[in-house]
């Protein structure tokens, strides 16, 4: 046993010094070769299938019946080339900053300003959609920090680095073990809200038949409503953010925040914010699906659907 953890241990090292080195030169290309290289890498994905058969199954599942097949083949073709060139501006995001009036714009900051000052915090949902790595090097340079919920990962090596990536600038990281059921990182969470903070919390991937049911683009779909809930039991507000690109402009958008108040029950409040939440998400997919990442298996607790990927 120890043998083999031993080797797992090393494996996880290997693995990362790999990444590491190439996140490491990467960092040194110019933007002239940085955004190509990437768009052909992108490129090259679609072209040997990596996870070319989950994004057909998902944009045919939501927009199969609006859309014709050469237009679904469009927005994947641009889908693969829009994470190519998010990747490409995630590795060049400081260098991107320096002309941060150019390249970003963010709309609501007074609904953030706001609950900076009456210390009540904020809970925050987004989705991944557009770059949403960029609030966390951008808002910072605005004076705005941010409380990250992100889910740890098998390898620690690289988990550390993605900590230490959305931690930056006066960033903190909330790490949590399950989106489902995990009391030590819900109680981090929980005592994050009540202290003022504003958090982000990613919720759109599938959480399963034990998550809270919401509609998405007309279908069933399974969300972690963990983070909501504990919002709502301690009176904090919750509101939605997204980030698209708009215009060759990275736009983040913070909207007001939903009403829970009719509520009579966390579970009624929860499912009131996440139906709100998921209709919000939809229209912002609608307006450019090819921003949406498609890559994830989003209905793989639907029976017909999961047996498509």
């Amino acid at each position: 046993m120890k043998e083999k953890k031993t080797l797992k241990n090393v494996g996880q090292f290997v693995s990362w010094l790999i990444v590491k080195g190439i996140i490491v030169l990467v960092s040194f290309l110019p933007l002239c070769i940085l955004f190509p290289a990437f768009h052909g890498l992108a490129a090259a994905f679609r072209v040997f299938g990596v996870r070319r058969r989950t994004v057909r199954t998902n944009l045919r599942a939501a927009l199969g019946k609006e859309l014709t097949k050469q237009e679904l083949a469009r927005i994947e073709r641009d889908c693969y080339a829009e994470y190519g060139r998010i990747l490409a501006e995630i590795f060049a995001s400081s260098r991107l900053l320096r002309k941060k009036e150019d390249r970003f714009e963010l709309t609501g900051r007074q609904i953030v300003d706001e609950a900076m000052q009456n210390g009540k915090g904020l809970l925050t949902l987004t989705g991944h959609i557009g770059n949403f790595v960029a609030v966390a090097h951008y808002l910072p340079s605005l004076g705005i920090n941010l409380t990250f919920i992100a889910k740890r990962i098998a390898n620690e090596y690289l988990n550390r680095d993605i900590e230490a990536t959305y931690g930056r600038n006066g960033n903190k990281v909330i790490s949590v073990k399950s989106a489902r059921n995990d009391p030590e990182g819900g109680a981090k969470l929980f005592r994050a809200l009540k202290q003022g903070n504003i958090v982000i919390a990613l919720v759109d991937q599938d959480a399963g038949p034990r998550g809270t049911q919401t509609t998405f683009f007309g279908l069933p779909t399974y969300l972690p409503g963990g983070p909501v809930a504990l919002a709502c039991r301690g009176g904090i507000p919750v509101t939605t953010g997204f980030v698209t690109r708009e215009d060759g402009r990275i736009r983040i958008e913070v909207n007001s925040p939903i009403d829970y108040s009719q509520a009579t029950s966390t579970e009624e409040a929860v499912s009131i914010i996440l139906d709100e939440y998921s209709r919000q998400l939809e229209q912002k997919v609608r307006k450019c699906p090819e921003q949406y990442f498609w890559f994830h298996k989003k209905w793989k607790a639907l029976p017909e659907i999961r047996a498509q990927y």
